[in-house]
């Protein structure tokens, strides 16, 4: 799916791309963007760890927690935050449900540490 809709939302996929996991992969813009569900909401990511581009998407998940299958490192994926690592953060991206379209921000962002 392509194309910006007001307020700089992309739809990017509809909600049986998720996998039994609640998981999936899309493009915002070029950029590999991992979606997780949990506790019914949907948190997006980009999909690379920053430490050596571990694919986020195939890493373990406790709570809103992804640990990057590489090396393990920690994301919140609310956040981005690396709890092991301060100052060390992977983009978020907001995301919106409108039925069962999937949009998500195109400018992701970077919280403050």
């Amino acid at each position: 799916m392509n194309g910006h809709l007001d307020g700089g939302f992309i739809p990017v996929a509809t909600l049986d791309v998720l996998d039994a996991r609640g998981r999936a992969v899309v493009q915002v813009d070029g950029v590999a963007v991992a979606l997780f569900r949990v506790n019914g909401e949907l948190h997006a990511v980009a999909d690379a760890c920053p430490h050596r581009a571990g694919p986020l998407s195939e890493g373990d998940l406790v709570g809103y927690v992804v640990h990057c299958p590489l090396h393990t490192w920690p994301f919140d994926i609310r956040t981005g935050q690396c709890p092991r690592h301060p100052g060390v953060q992977v983009r978020t991206y907001v995301v919106r449900v409108q039925g069962q379209h999937i949009l998500v921000s195109a400018s992701g962002r970077v919280h403050a540490p």
